[in-house]
């Protein structure tokens, strides 16, 4: 049985919007596509996910699918099976994974993304974040408090949606019994039974969070609007502000150098060494303390008029960042840089 208490406080229903056309905005921004081998990739990207150093995934607009075997250096577009746009991509190994997306959309491979089969869905709800327990569990989260699970690779997917309107954009499971979903008006929600119930937590703050990491049970991180990155070293119990404005200002009243400060962020991911934070205007923080600190670090000037929406990072130092225009950024330690014999679209505004 779900255990949910409404927040005190929701976003005014034009701000809900404003919320949603954040994550959808450039989907009607159709790039060149991409040529097989070595491609150049124009589409907005809105998720990674490597499960090598080697062996990774970038999705995004379109029900575009770009698959690396060199980390990221070229890339080889495959078919989806939908034009929809894709949000979130995940895997269990190098041949098993999900991605999912706009109006409900999921799709599957077996094969490495060989091939992908879309799969049924009990909900049309945009989907924003996939998560891979195993070959056979998943999670997925979306809209109006959709949240999806299958225990069977995918043949069937159970309805296990929150009781209240509420946008959940993004989760984490450092294992299979622990989870936390995070989302609109600073919403956060934690299972430690597998998501067999959920109880929702206090995060202190009233603004979106749009992306959660943790590294065990116990320690985690989320980001959101304004620059937000909050830590918790109790499971959740309590979350400490590290960087960003939790006050809830009208857009007015924020000005360039505030923006420019506090850019929202969209994905948070940390290993017990570094940790990385992306979102708008090329902003990249990075963590070099295992998330007790964060700095914004430098970025190649392809990146600093474009928004970054995920990261995945291997090894615990290595990894890939994407965003808008089919932007790609390799990480190493604190070094943020364009991936070699990628050619990235011009910098354009949004």
């Amino acid at each position: 049985m779900l255990n949910i208490r409404p927040n005190s406080r929701r976003i005014a229903p034009l701000a809900r919007k404003l919320v949603v056309l954040l994550i959808l905005h450039g989907a009607a921004a159709h790039g060149a596509g991409a040529v097989p081998g070595g491609a150049r990739i124009t589409d907005h990207l809105y998720g990674t996910r490597f499960v090598t150093a080697d062996d990774g995934w970038a999705v995004g607009a379109f029900g575009t699918i770009f698959r690396t075997h060199d980390g990221g250096r070229s890339w080889d577009a495959q078919v989806s099976g939908t034009l929809e746009q894709l949000f979130s991509v995940d895997f269990a190994d190098v041949r098993t994974g999900w991605a999912v997306g706009r109006a409900g959309v999921i799709v599957h491979t077996t094969d490495g993304g060989t091939t992908w089969r879309l799969q049924a869905t009990p909900k049309e709800q945009h989907l924003f974040k996939v998560r891979v327990i195993d070959a056979q569990r998943a999670w997925a989260v979306g809209d109006w408090g959709t949240v999806l699970a299958t225990r069977n690779g995918g043949q069937t997917w159970e309805d296990r949606s929150l009781p209240r309107d509420v946008i959940l954009y993004s989760q984490a499971w450092p294992d299979a019994q622990h989870g936390w979903v995070i989302g609109e008006a600073g919403a956060i929600v934690a299972t430690q039974d597998g998501g067999a119930t959920w109880t929702e937590q206090t995060s202190g703050v009233e603004k979106t969070l749009f992306g959660v990491s943790f590294t065990d049970a116990q320690h985690g991180w989320a980001v959101g609007l304004d620059g937000i990155i909050l830590r918790t070293r109790d499971g959740g119990q309590s979350w400490q502000l590290l960087h960003g404005d939790a006050d809830v200002d009208a857009l007015e009243q924020v000005g360039f150098k505030e923006a420019f400060d506090n850019p929202s962020l969209y994905d948070v991911v940390v290993t017990p060494t570094f940790g990385y934070a992306v979102g708008d205007n090329g902003a990249v923080f990075v963590s070099a303390d295992g998330g007790s600190s964060w700095t914004r670090a430098a970025v190649p000037a392809a990146a600093n008029l474009r928004w970054l929406r995920a990261a995945s990072v291997v090894s615990g130092t290595h990894g890939l960042l994407v965003g808008a225009n089919g932007l790609t950024l390799q990480v190493a330690g604190t070094q943020v840089t364009l991936p070699e014999k990628v050619q990235n679209a011009p910098a354009m505004a949004d």
